[in-house]
């Protein structure tokens, strides 16, 4: 038998990580009845760099969640340092008086869980949604499973997929599909006593793909590299071993700092990354986060960029909300989101891949990484775009190109 539940909510979200969690805030602060459901009991882990950018604390702080964070007192970060496949190295800053951060998602997302809780979301654990509700091909709600197993019915006038990359609702709604030409896989370890940390994420670019590292501590760092996929079927059986043989085979001056040291838990793999979605919207349905598409960032905007997206999907939600019609006003605001989803992201996107495209060809991320070695204000700028003082599109354009090449 299946329930169903007694009262309608204005939103239903599916997902408590970072983009369904602000998103959840956001519309709390707005006055609606919102009902959240994720598969895990928190706190739990997740595949991720764990570095965020200094533009994240600005959307914590709208969202109530920044005391929160700052409680656990994650690891501050003032910049990148990246290291081309010859040894180059080059560092790039964040603007003066601004610090980004690294914090276990272990951590971090179980805190903003708990601020959308504490706005007054209903949220529920261990429960996972199974299928959407529809009537005449617009989507009315969930079906989801309990911790117990039983089977129940949610109404809402909106369903948020804020679920991931793997996005139940987005793969429901076919919008759903693997990149066509990416197809990269990451691995993840978490190292203790680790040599020469400081307030820099770092960068290993060279043996195939490329290592990042995020310093949770002076000694405690995640260690992550991503790899093309034909790249990793040695992983088969014995991914442990795989991890340490490619740190060791492929970013030697890295595996220097991190042989000291402890792997002190085993490391985890997901992939393929990229993933797109054909929409972000539909009839009473639309996607945040990683479900409206995932595009692998080489510079490690994701949270940022889930808290950014979870915004603007809350101003577009609020809005048909409180139109009187609400069918066509909710398919307006669904579409005025998508425009502003992408005209938001777009650049961003552009300037990952293309700086990907530039430091996959190791005798062009050699000479990229001598020159900004050379022009630490280019470098800084560079850090800046990543980091998004400064917009995405002046990177595409043909002036900070043309400084680039002369440098």
């Amino acid at each position: 038998m299946v329930e169903t539940g007694s009262r309608r909510h204005d939103v239903a979200i599916v997902g408590g990580g970072p983009a369904g969690s602000a998103l959840a805030c956001f519309l709390r602060q707005r006055g609606h009845e919102v009902v959240l459901f994720d598969a895990a009991r928190f706190p739990r882990d997740k595949v991720c760099g764990e570095a965020v950018s200094p533009q994240a604390w600005p959307l914590l702080e709208t969202m109530g969640a920044a005391e929160r964070v700052r409680r656990l007192r994650p690891h501050p970060l003032g910049g990148m340092r990246l290291t081309s496949p010859d040894g180059t190295r080059f560092h790039g800053h964040y603007p003066r008086d601004h610090r980004g951060f690294a914090a276990r998602r272990l951590d971090l997302d179980a805190a903003l869980l708990a601020q959308a809780r504490a706005l007054g979301t209903e949220v529920h654990e261990a429960t996972r949604v199974r299928g959407l509700l529809r009537r005449a091909e617009v989507v009315e709600g969930v079906e989801a499973e309990g911790p117990d197993g039983a089977q129940r019915r949610w109404t809402a006038r909106l369903v948020v997929g804020a679920d991931g990359r793997d996005s139940v609702v987005a793969t429901q709604l076919r919008l759903r599909r693997p990149h066509p030409r990416l197809r990269r896989f990451a691995v993840r370890g978490h190292w203790q006593g680790v040599e020469s940390l400081g307030e820099h994420g770092e960068m290993h670019v060279g043996g195939g793909g490329y290592c990042g590292v995020a310093p949770l501590s002076a000694t405690f760092a995640n260690v992550a590299f991503v790899l093309p996929r034909h790249e990793m079927a040695p992983a088969g059986g014995n991914l442990e071993g795989f991890y340490r043989a490619a740190l060791r085979g492929r970013w030697p001056r890295l595996w220097e700092r991190l042989d000291p040291g402890r792997l002190v838990e085993p490391p985890r793999a997901i992939g393929p990354l990229a993933v797109e979605a054909r929409a972000v919207a539909a009839p009473g349905a639309l996607l945040v986060g990683d479900a409206a598409g995932f595009y692998d960032p080489f510079t490690g905007e994701g949270i940022t960029l889930a808290l950014r997206t979870a915004e603007i999907a809350a101003h577009a939600i609020s809005e048909a909300l409180a139109a009187h019609d609400a069918t066509a006003a909710v398919s307006g605001r669904l579409e005025a989101y998508e425009r502003a989803r992408h005209a938001a992201t777009c650049d961003k996107f552009r300037f990952n891949r293309l700086l990907q495209v530039a430091v996959g060809w190791p005798d062009a991320a050699n000479l990229m990484a001598r020159r900004l070695e050379r022009r630490p204000d280019l470098a800084d700028r560079l850090v800046a775009i990543a980091g998004d003082f400064v917009p995405a599109r002046t990177a595409l354009g043909p002036r900070f190109l043309w400084d680039l090449l002369r440098a």
